[in-house]
Parts: structure tokens; C-alpha cells; sequence
């Protein structure tokens, strides 16, 4: 296991030395600047949430919001409105050079989504105008998370309902139980033969000691720094001992959501 590491830390620091640039999704584009001084760029962090980077809005219009429509090419009231980055539909007040993050309302007729928007738009409702707004292009391409079947084992009794890989730096295991029989066993993910023992994965707690027993614990665990960026093929719990003990795998080419606590 000691040379895995040492070729897994080896590639991770080629993949962080090979950018320096923080990811931040798709990006969509940046706001015309047509009134009230709106400026940003518009990244789409997967298909129901945005990063506006550097956004600027002066503030002094009566009923301004952020807006999306798709029931016209160009911006209009005919749209509904984006909860600002508490999640409130207050009229905007002034903003300087701030990174937001803004998620699409829920309706009663469902969840709105990038999927369903042609623009969004700084817009006022009162008088009609559009102070700001990005296209959406039809074919752009969403980051997502990747949602596998759970683990399961029966010697030792090891279960889950599913794994996901939330973004890029984070796993999260549902409903995860161990009996904890085997007493090297550790979450390892990697690329390529998911029967190699890969690169360890600290536990919810950020601990590498052994696992403990769960019963039907969620939990969120981060993907080790070294490797962050590279193509994630599987995920499973590994033995030093008994080998593999069970896994699942993932598509390696999916383009995954960036980190969260890296833009807020």
C-alpha cells in the first residue's frame, strides 16, 4: 500500500501544480452591463445553483431582483425570481465586487433549474427593465453529482443505500452500516482496478484509524487533498488483510460540481 501512495501523491501534486486556477463550474458567461452598474461572471455550479463572481449592482432601483425566464429569448416579466445568496426574495440592495451563490427556487409544480431558463437577468419589476442578464446556452454542460448503488457485503456484514460523490471534494455514503469485524478495514477510492487498495479516505470524524461498527449512518467524508482533480473511478471499503471488501464504481468523465466551501 506504501507504493500506491507514494505514486497517488506523486500524480496529485502534478494535478494541483498543472492549475492554479480555483474551479468554479461551468461558466455561462458575464452580465451585460446595460443600467445600475451590474457587473459578474455566471458559473453554473450544477443544474439548480450558480456562482456570480464579482458581482457589483449599485442598488438604487425600487424592485430589482435576481430574475430568469425562459417564455421569451430576451429578458422580461415574464420569468420568476432567484432567491438572493441567503435564499431571501427581498429587493436587492447595493453590492461591490461579492461572490454569491444563488439556488433555484422550488415550486409546486417542481424544482426551476438551469434546464428550464433561456437567461438570467438583474431585473426590475416595476418599470420593466433590464438592468443586466447572461444567455444560457441550450447545449451547456451541467456539472453534476454522481450517485452509485450502495456497498454491500455479507462476511463482513457491510451495507449501504448509496454513494455519491457530491463534488469535487467530497464523497457522501448513505445509510452506511459495518459490523466491524474486520479490524483494518478503511474507505480507500481511486482510479482504475477497483480491486487495488487506492488512496485512503478519511473517515466523517477526518480520522485514518480503522473502521468502527455504523448502523445506518450517513456520512460526509472528504476526498483526499492529494488526489483532488484526478478521475475518481471507485470507492469501497479495503482491508490490508482481506483485500477488497466491497466498492462501487463511478464514471470517470463526468464533470462533477465544485467545491462549495472553496466559493463560499
Amino acid at each position: 500500500m506504501a507504493s500506491c501512495w507514494k505514486i497517488l501523491c506523486v500524480l496529485g501534486i502534478l494535478a494541483v501544480s498543472s492549475t492554479n486556477a480555483l474551479y468554479k463550474g461551468t461558466h455561462i458567461g458575464k452580465f451585460s452591463t446595460l443600467h445600475h452598474d451590474v457587473v459578474g461572471d455566471v458559473y453554473a455550479i450544477d443544474n439548480i445553483t450558480i456562482y456570480v463572481e464579482g458581482f457589483s449592482y449599485d442598488g438604487e432601483a425600487p424592485d430589482a431582483y435576481f430574475f430568469a425566464g425562459n417564455r421569451t429569448p430576451e429578458p422580461s416579466n415574464r420569468g420568476f425570481i432567484i432567491p438572493d445568496e441567503r435564499g431571501r426574495t427581498e429587493v436587492l440592495g447595493p453590492y461591490r465586487n461579492r461572490n454569491l451563490v444563488l439556488r433555484f427556487p422550488k415550486t409546486k409544480k417542481g424544482q426551476r433549474s438551469l434546464n428550464d431558463v433561456q437567461w438570467v437577468s438583474v431585473w426590475c419589476r416595476r418599470f420593466a427593465i433590464d438592468f443586466g442578464h447572461v444567455k444560457v446556452p441550450s447545449n451547456l454542460e451541467l456539472p453534476q453529482a454522481q450517485r452509485a448503488s450502495g456497498l454491500e457485503s455479507d462476511n463482513p456484514q457491510l451495507r449501504s443505500s448509496s454513494v455519491m460523490i457530491a463534488d469535487i471534494d467530497t464523497f457522501v455514503v448513505e445509510d452506511f452500516s459495518f459490523d466491524g469485524t474486520v479490524p483494518d478495514a478503511i474507505f480507500v477510492m481511486g482510479s482504475g482496478n477497483a480491486d487495488a487498495s487506492g488512496s485512503q479516505v478519511p473517515d466523517e470524524k477526518g480520522s485514518l484509524n480503522p473502521l468502527r461498527k455504523y448502523n445506518k449512518k450517513t456520512l460526509t467524508l472528504p476526498i483526499p487533498a492529494e488526489v483532488v482533480g484526478q478521475s475518481i473511478q471507485y470507492f469501497g471499503v479495503w482491508s490490508p488483510s482481506k483485500g477488497m471488501l466491497a466498492s462501487v464504481t463511478f464514471n470517470p468523465n463526468t464533470l462533477l460540481p465544485p467545491s462549495m466551501k472553496s466559493l463560499q
